[in-house]
């Protein structure tokens, strides 16, 4: 009885519920593997690295190697990695303490602000759940600068609808200062909440014409918070983004079941209904936002490159507070026809079991190795090669290079982040063995990694081999 007036008086520990289930889901990946989950991670361990023993520098030398590049990645992230590196003594070790904590920290900022939009426990606790049902569940596992932002997201845009809601500038000040941490960690974040804020702002003021005063003071706070870091940088290096780096990806309608999950589609149709029907300011709000995200993510149609699955992952925040208003929009149902509430709990505590289940399946793409969730013990086994036997000079062209330059400070011909990079030598001339003597000599290259079985590159020898990948090593 304690414990059940504890949750009366405060109703919002009940949000800890789904949060505390993708902590524990999490955990069990992060005890089975001593890395850290996911590829991108090597990137932002190489830069937390970087930073611990130079400082806040804005240039990689260790990258698009031997160019090196300015570091047109927001350092955020990297220095949250670098404390816990150094509390820690690894931060490899830093990396993996943080999966847990973010995959939890997510579902609860997703959960929070669908509870104080619609001061509905219910939703809030629902929203939380229905993550589990999507696909992206799967990144939240992971350690990263989206996922920081992630958290950021949905606390920025609660922040900013209160400042126009409330008439209170110093909503849109917090929500600004929110926004440019966002920018300091994820450009894509900070990109799709600048957007979502901005549409939302242009509609209500068509009857609020003061709206577009707290845009402003909420634009003017971001920017000013995110250049600390990022007026220096263009100053000195102008701006770089490299959009061929990486190539599009495309997501089509078809897609969107398995993505979102069918069952959080449903929900949120019947949520769709509930807000057709009240027509709330929360409800324009959440409209806004998903149908931004949608139209953003299908430019490709119109010849846009557009990453689609990245932007649709911040498309889930709205999904999820629709579908948990999907479940409020049923106990209605069932209150009008007088169905008993029992049914309706034991119905919706059904579909909060099987949304854990389907989340706690999803750990098999990482036990079956699937690359982006989880880097190969080859890929490890080359990278520790590098750390024992590498010069710490000579460029590395190699598939998967930022685990070498991560875990050995070997030079690499590419290293991760693509969209940054200014300039770098041909590596497909070296992988497959075009490359003449002169060309190693002046590109400064000393090492190939390739395929096991492949042929060996002119001017090289092997010097390691394991069950994936060949060293082959310079004839100097």
């Amino acid at each position: 009885m304690k414990y059940q007036k504890i949750f009366e008086d405060r109703p919002i520990l009940w949000l800890l519920i789904p949060a505390l289930v993708a902590f524990f889901v999490t955990l069990i990946p992060t005890l089975k593997y001593s890395w850290p989950l996911g590829s991108d991670i090597f990137y932002h361990v190489h830069m937390a690295k970087l930073y611990l023993q130079q400082g806040l520098v804005y240039w990689d030398p260790l990258t698009s190697a031997p160019f090196g590049r300015p570091i047109f990645y927001p350092p955020l992230f990297h220095l949250l990695l670098l404390s816990l590196g150094s509390f820690f003594g690894d931060v490899f070790q830093g990396a993996r303490f943080l999966q847990p904590f973010s995959s939890m920290l997510v579902v609860l900022s997703f959960s929070y602000v669908a509870y104080k939009l619609n001061k509905s426990i219910l939703v809030g606790i629902s929203a939380g759940f229905f993550i589990f049902f999507s696909l992206v569940f799967q990144r939240f596992m992971l350690s990263g600068p989206e996922n920081l932002a992630l958290i950021l997201f949905p606390l920025a845009i609660y922040g900013f609808y209160l400042s126009i809601e409330n008439k209170n500038y110093r909503y849109a000040v917090i929500s600004g200062i929110l926004g440019g941490l966002t920018l300091l960690t994820h450009l894509l974040s900070a990109l799709c909440l600048f957007l979502v804020t901005s549409i939302y702002s242009l509609i209500i003021s068509v009857k609020n014409k003061s709206a577009l005063q707290y845009l402003i003071v909420f634009l003017f706070c971001a920017f000013l918070v995110a250049s600390i870091w990022w007026l220096p940088l263009l100053v000195k290096y102008g701006f770089v983004f490299n959009s061929s780096s990486d190539p599009p990806y495309f997501m089509s309608l078809l897609k969107y079941p398995k993505f979102f999950g069918v069952i959080t589609l449903i929900f949120a149709l019947l949520g769709a209904i509930l807000m057709i029907k009240r027509r709330c300011k929360q409800d324009i709000l959440i409209l806004t936002i998903l149908i931004s995200l949608l139209v953003l993510s299908n430019l490709y149609y119109l010849g846009v490159p557009v990453m689609s699955n990245r932007i649709l992952t911040f498309a889930l925040f709205p999904l999820v507070v629709m579908a948990g208003l999907g479940v409020e929009f049923l106990k209605t149902k069932f209150e009008e026809k007088q169905i008993s509430r029992k049914i309706f709990y034991i119905l919706i505590s059904m579909v909060y079991l099987y949304a854990v289940f389907i989340g706690y399946n999803m750990l098999a793409d990482v036990d079956n190795g699937v690359p982006w969730l989880r880097a190969s013990d080859s890929q490890l086994d080359i990278a520790q090669w590098f750390q024992a036997n590498g010069d710490k000079k000579s460029v590395v062209i190699a598939y998967g290079d930022p685990v070498i330059v991560a875990v050995a400070e070997q030079p690499v011909a590419l290293g991760g982040y693509g969209q940054g990079t200014v300039k770098s030598i041909d590596v497909e001339k070296y992988s497959t063995g075009k490359a003449t003597k002169s060309d190693y000599l002046k590109d400064g290259v000393g090492y190939v990694v390739l395929s096991s079985g492949a042929e060996t590159p002119p001017y090289t020898h092997l010097v390691y081999k394991n069950r994936d990948f060949a060293i082959y090593m310079f004839d100097s």
